[in-house]
């Protein structure tokens, strides 16, 4: 069962303040909590659709994906780690469907700093704001807005997209409002980094997410505590 947004954001915000993470954490990983998200983006993908991994990583649903849209689809992987990026590329290695971009999304098109730990494979490699906690290594990465992509790297837009940007979801977002407002994009998966978002000063981000995709025109439903479903197709499209 899909969940209401309101109750979720609420609850989430109440059991990190009184230290219920560590539970939460827990649960997840006893439910299949990762597993109901993969099966729900994979049954709305369709033969022949164009899909964005933003935060592609490794490349786990790259794959995925690319066997879901077949010969006459496409994906589109956002990764801007090298580490992540090689280990991607060789994933994909042969898969004619799928294009790889060494970059990230988000906010503006430009250079930021990335924490990527030790500077190998790191799953929670993201953007920092001044220097890199615990003695990670930081390097400048190339980021481009969605809309930009699509303009000046001669992208296809989405019809899926799967945005997993470890607490810069609502940045990755901002811009790319027009290919969110296209009516090919059709859903959008995202998963919401509260941890991440509360240490950036943004404890309102998830609201504000589910609040711009429902004023792009999607109907927004949470898969589990951490993962929403925006569908134009449940806004009144039909499937």
């Amino acid at each position: 069962m899909l969940l209401t947004w309101g109750p979720v954001v609420r609850l989430r915000n109440v059991a990190r303040s009184i230290g219920l993470t560590r539970l939460i954490g827990k649960w997840r990983n006893a439910a299949g909590y990762e597993e109901r998200f993969g099966n729900s983006m994979l049954q709305a993908v369709r033969p022949g659709d164009t899909v964005w991994d933003v935060g592609a990583n490794v490349g786990f649903y790259t794959a995925k994906f690319s066997d879901a849209t077949g010969e006459r689809g496409t994906v589109v992987a956002f990764e801007p780690v090298p580490g992540c990026f090689q280990r991607l590329s060789q994933q994909v290695l042969g898969r004619s469907n799928v294009r790889l971009v060494n970059a990230g999304l988000g906010r503006s098109s430009g250079t930021v700093s990335f924490d990527v730990g030790d500077g190998s494979v790191h799953p929670n490699a993201r953007i920092v704001e001044g220097g890199a906690s615990g003695g990670g290594k930081v390097l400048q990465l190339p980021v481009y807005t969605g809309d930009d992509a699509v303009r000046a790297q001669g992208l296809p837009a989405p019809n899926l997209a799967k945005i997993d940007v470890e607490g810069f979801e609502l940045d990755v977002l901002t811009g790319m409002e027009t290919v969110l407002r296209s009516s090919e994009c059709r859903d959008v998966f995202v998963e919401i980094h509260f941890g991440l978002l509360n240490s950036r000063g943004m404890p309102g981000a998830p609201d504000e997410i589910v609040s711009r995709l429902r004023g792009c025109g999607y109907d927004v439903r949470w898969i589990d505590a951490s993962h929403i479903h925006a569908s134009r197709a449940r806004a009144g499209e039909g499937r």
